[in-house]
């Protein structure tokens, strides 16, 4: 029995070895990835498909999510909702447009104004956008709007699962382009990576769908719905440092 545990640590280190023999014989384009040291200039290796893609560095990377109304707190606030009642009754109209008064929980509402889109209670998606105001009495006032879905800026639907990651392909915005990775522009239906994401982000495919106003190389994850997407917001967009990460073009999928 003395020799037991020896011989048991032998066959592990043998087992050990012939693994990483396996891996170092992956093939990266034309060599062995044990091989690759670098990629030629303009290009960034990605670990996950082991090759060399067009990419670069200096890329600020940020994270969205939308809001769930069931988890605020009950306080509810009274706003005007494009649209009639169930009984065919509105409260208001204005340019051929009619309104009228529904309670949502306030901080929802709160958390809407900024995000644009959120899952209500009952499951719909309600909107609102920059210019959506009306002048009940002359007093200038944000109207809402229920949607089809969660639609980017670009008109492309958000998928409604909280989240992201059960996506086989997760939503991003990008400076709007012809895919340039050097000067930061990208054209929809790129497909991305950005190795230096927290895991497990580093190792999915991003899909450019939406577009944003940003000047800079920039790329803004969508991470799903509710707290815990919105945890994974924070995490992502505070990585450090924040606008040095390297982002990879990998291929395309049409938006369509």
């Amino acid at each position: 029995m003395k020799f037991f545990i020896p011989i048991i640590g032998l066959v592990l280190f043998g087992l050990m070895f012939t693994i990483a023999q396996v891996d170092a014989a992956k093939v990266c384009g034309d060599v062995l990835c044990s091989e690759v040291k670098s990629c030629n200039g303009g290009e960034v290796f990605d670990k996950i498909l082991f090759r060399c893609f067009p990419g670069s560095g200096g890329w600020k990377i940020t994270g969205y999510y939308l809001p769930l109304e069931k988890e605020f707190p009950s306080k509810m606030e009274s706003v005007l909702v494009q649209g009639k009642k169930s009984d065919g009754t509105f409260d208001y109209t204005e340019k051929n447009s009619t309104y009228y008064y529904k309670q949502f929980r306030a901080g929802f509402l709160k958390d809407l104004v900024v995000q644009g889109s959120g899952k209500t209670t009952d499951s719909k998606i309600l909107q609102t956008w920059v210019d959506d105001y009306v002048n009940p009495n002359e007093v200038k006032t944000r109207f809402y709007h229920y949607g089809k879905c969660a639609h980017t800026s670009s008109g492309v639907c958000i998928p409604l699962s909280e989240s992201s990651l059960s996506e086989p392909f997760i939503q991003v915005a990008v400076t709007k382009g012809k895919t340039n990775m050097k000067t930061g522009v990208i054209s929809h239906g790129t497909l991305l990576r950005i190795p230096d994401l927290p895991s497990p982000w580093n190792a999915r495919t991003y899909w450019a769908t939406d577009v944003g106003e940003w000047k800079d190389k920039h790329v803004d994850v969508f991470t799903g719905f509710g707290s815990k997407a919105k945890d994974n917001a924070f995490k992502i967009t505070k990585i450090p440092p924040k606008e040095s990460s390297r982002v990879i073009a990998i291929g395309f999928k049409d938006t369509k």
